[in-house]
């Protein structure tokens, strides 16, 4: 089995953050419940547009299933120890770009109450 899993690169204005999730996130929702990338948005203070890239990739042969979140944390662990991990150990298999407009009013659920 072939775990399929990206890393994302979230930019709003000359910040960002880049952490892996399971499968490949192509819109909003796709992101939600990821703890990096909503900790990301509660420090945007004004309506911002955010940019998503993210590169797909598989590990492991097979037929492609989401790596559990231990999975994702040992990948992250390895990554972040400096590995080339992705490189030697990954096949990239995709690159998606998307971007949202991003409003402080929806992290608090305050849409429409100027």
């Amino acid at each position: 089995m072939a775990l399929l899993f990206s890393q994302v690169t979230v930019t709003a204005g000359n910040d960002a953050v880049s952490f892996l999730v399971g499968g490949i996130p192509r819109e909003y929702d796709d992101l939600e419940d990821w703890d990096e990338f909503d900790d990301f948005l509660k420090y945007i203070d004004e309506e911002t547009e955010v940019l998503v890239h993210a590169d797909a990739y598989l590990y492991g042969e097979g037929e492609p299933s989401e790596p559990s979140y231990s999975d994702i944390q040992q990948f992250s662990s390895r990554l972040k120890s400096g590995s080339s991990f992705l490189t030697d150990y990954c096949d990239n298999i995709e690159e998606v770009n998307f971007s949202f407009t991003w409003s402080p009013e929806e992290l608090f659920g305050m849409e429409g109450m100027r």
